[in-house]
């Protein structure tokens, strides 16, 4: 703490505790004791012990320092790191759900850290009546080279652990799960601290699972909470996509949490729903060095099982924060809503006693001054500024010409309050794609289903991202074969006549690579028949369109090219291309038959699912088709951003399939809803 130690004269300097005393004091505490105990059984004063327990810590030594009502408690326990998989079991209630809110790199003791907003995210689950936080990973900022110890404002393994004790937020009912990342790992690795078992051992509310892995089980549901030890690649979605293929079938669970990549997305793949959790964290000079892309925001899910305890149904609402405060670090207090007994009181008198003379510090004041006044020595002192740096009362010891001073830290407090759901405005839609009408393989009774659902939902828009019909390809001499209806009078007069249609819904549509084929093939407009034949339908544009529903901008974005076998690639470079300016909030794209969500850029963006099953030209080139829709809920201000995103995603597989059911036309009802009769 002091940082200029040849300004003070050589008799004024911290002596060096015997060895005997170290020896003494660690013995001592082998069992958990009372600071008053362990100062009777030295001889010394509180603030003499905690000034050495203060230089143990820096050397590395494993005390736990815990905050009691009767003052400091203190521990010398070796910490025991297990490198297998811990395991962890939750139920669900009485509904047969289980509610959680997924974050992930808090970062905490770094200066990009965000504890406004982390405190923000625990108001929003205590306001919501969730009672779960699984964090998925590097609650530490870690310990820094020493060419960037400037990114953390506290660089030391236990300063990090009493930090995140104190000010980690607390609420009444709500307990937080965590595992450790490769950031907390660095303590183990430099210090023997497992500063996860420390946390957990000093916060009742705070439950550690482990190092970097953890199995779940909520009821019969399998859930895998991952913190990456690989380094993040451009593509957003390859780490996760590389897990789930790396998993023998026996070993699948059905959710996987995944920290530790700074990203926000969500989507099933190979049977497993895909979650990758945000940091709470701004981005450093590390993420701008190596050109991290990095998302800051939580996930609210809910886990619904059925009467077996088997996976029903997962829902997940996404919330990011767009800005981050740069100075947070210096600025947030802890949030606390809790009578948790570890809420430290410090009723000892000598703690109280610390905490009163705090009072009488005052900037750029002598310590040799303050020394005198209090009848107090060196090592006191560095006990009493231990007492005030976890008390989050931090005093800094500077030198001012030849004395040394004081310097308090005095800072603007910061805080972020987000508005809640019931303050926004909510809409929900649904979003189709590659209906393919005229191909064998299209599935129109698994869109009659989705729109049946919609109208029960109350929806009254619908988005369609284009290729509404299968179009014409004289290139292609199979194509004549994978269709049951051919030319354009055949395609667009079953549209006309099939597509579903019911009282107060309209359905805003762009037309695809596969629809501009009539147009290319003889100048047939597709949409200017079904505009002319179907009122309830609304042409936003050939390959691209926008709309704003309750202010809310949606862009239909129907690309051409082939597809790429990370989720994440194509996307990802959609958005590159859009202006700083005029980017949409919410971004939707067809043509690649994927499912598929994340946000970059600040950009919502959804791969939406066809509604076709694989066709010839698929299984040839060997690519994936997703057979589904979404239906997406948004929460946004009066100004049209959005604040909240659930993508719910419906897939259906070979079982839902009627196999070349195009070829019989009687097979198909056409789905048609008049002021509420079906």
């Amino acid at each position: 703490m002091i940082e200029n130690d040849d300004l003070i004269e050589e008799e004024n300097e911290f002596e060096e505790y015997p060895e005997e005393l170290v020896e003494e004091l660690l013995e001592t505490i082998k069992k958990e004791k009372n600071i008053s105990e362990v100062s009777a059984a030295l001889g010394l004063s509180d603030f003499e012990v905690l000034g050495l327990v203060h230089d143990l810590l820096s050397d590395g030594k494993n005390i736990i320092v815990k905050p009691y009502d009767d003052g400091f408690h203190l521990l010398n326990q070796g910490d025991m790191v297990d490198t297998g998989v811990s395991k962890y079991s939750f139920e669900t209630d009485d509904s047969n759900e289980f509610k959680f809110v997924a974050i992930s790199d808090t970062r905490l003791g770094s200066k990009s850290q965000q504890l406004a907003i982390l405190n923000d995210i625990y108001r929003k689950a205590n306001d919501m009546g969730i009672k779960n936080v699984i964090l998925c990973g590097n609650i530490s900022a870690g310990l820094k080279p020493m060419i960037d110890i400037e990114s953390n404002f506290i660089d030391d393994s236990q300063a990090q652990v009493d930090y995140i004790v104190s000010n980690y937020p607390r609420y009444e009912g709500i307990t937080t799960y965590f595992i450790s990342g490769k950031l907390d790992d660095k303590h183990i690795q430099a210090n023997n601290i497992n500063i996860g078992k420390r946390i957990s051992d000093a916060r009742d509310d705070m439950v550690y699972l482990g190092e970097d892995i953890c199995d779940i089980s909520i009821d019969r549901v399998k859930m895998q909470v991952i913190n990456s030890k690989l380094t993040k690649t451009y593509t957003a979605s390859y780490r996760t996509q590389q897990t789930v293929d790396a998993y023998r079938s026996e070993d699948k669970p059905d959710i996987l949490l995944y920290g530790g990549l700074l990203q926000m997305e969500k989507y099933e793949y190979r049977d497993v729903n895909c979650i990758a959790v945000p940091s709470v964290c701004a981005t450093d000079n590390e993420m701008k060095s190596k050109r991290y892309a990095n998302t800051i925001g939580a996930w609210y899910v809910t886990v619904k099982t059925d009467e077996k305890g088997l996976l029903s149904h997962i829902t997940a609402m996404d919330s990011p924060y767009y800005v981050s405060n740069k100075k947070d670090f210096a600025g947030t207090s802890v949030s606390i809503n809790t009578k948790s007994k570890m809420a430290p009181q410090f009723d000892s008198a000598s703690i109280e006693a610390a905490l009163k003379s705090h009072k009488y510090v005052r900037n750029d004041m002598s310590i040799d001054a303050y020394m005198q006044k209090f009848h107090i020595s060196y090592k006191e002192l560095q006990g009493l500024l231990y007492i005030w740096e976890m008390c989050g009362k931090k005093v800094d010891i500077v030198p001012n010409g030849k004395d040394m001073v004081f310097k308090k830290n005095v800072v603007k407090k910061s805080s972020y309050n987000k508005k809640g759901l019931e303050d926004l405005i909510e809409k929900e839609i649904l979003v189709v794609s590659d209906t393919h009408f005229g191909n064998i393989h299209n599935q129109v009774h698994l869109l009659n289903e989705l729109y049946q659902e919609a109208y029960n939902r109350g929806i009254t828009d619908v988005l369609h991202v284009g290729d509404l019909t299968d179009g014409n390809y004289p290139n292609r001499p199979e194509n004549p074969r994978q269709q049951f209806l051919h030319g354009f009078d055949e395609q667009v007069g079953y549209a006309v006549d099939m597509y579903p249609e019911i009282d107060g819904m309209t359905t805003h549509y762009i037309l695809g690579s596969h629809d501009e084929t009539h147009y290319k093939n003889g100048q047939a407009t597709v949409d200017f028949w079904i505009n002319k034949c179907r009122k309830d339908m609304d042409f936003l544009g050939q390959d691209t369109g926008e709309i704003k529903l309750d202010r809310v901008k949606y862009v239909l974005d129907h690309p051409g090219g082939g597809s790429a076998q990370s989720l994440s690639y194509k996307p990802q470079k959609r958005i590159e291309i859009l202006e700083s300016h005029n980017k949409p909030k919410v971004l939707l794209i067809g043509h690649y038959h994927k499912s598929y969500h994340f946000v970059y850029r600040n950009v919502q963006c959804v791969e939406v699912p066809a509604l076709c099953s694989k066709t010839q030209f698929q299984q040839k080139q060997g690519l994936l088709n997703a057979v589904g829709g979404y239906f997406i809920k948004t929460y946004s201000d009066k100004r049209g951003n959005v604040q909240y995103f659930e993508p719910e995603e419906i897939l259906y597989g070979p079982k839902d399939f009627w196999d070349e059911a195009g070829k019989d036309k009687g097979k198909v009802k056409k789905l048609k809803i008049d002021h509420g009769i079906y």
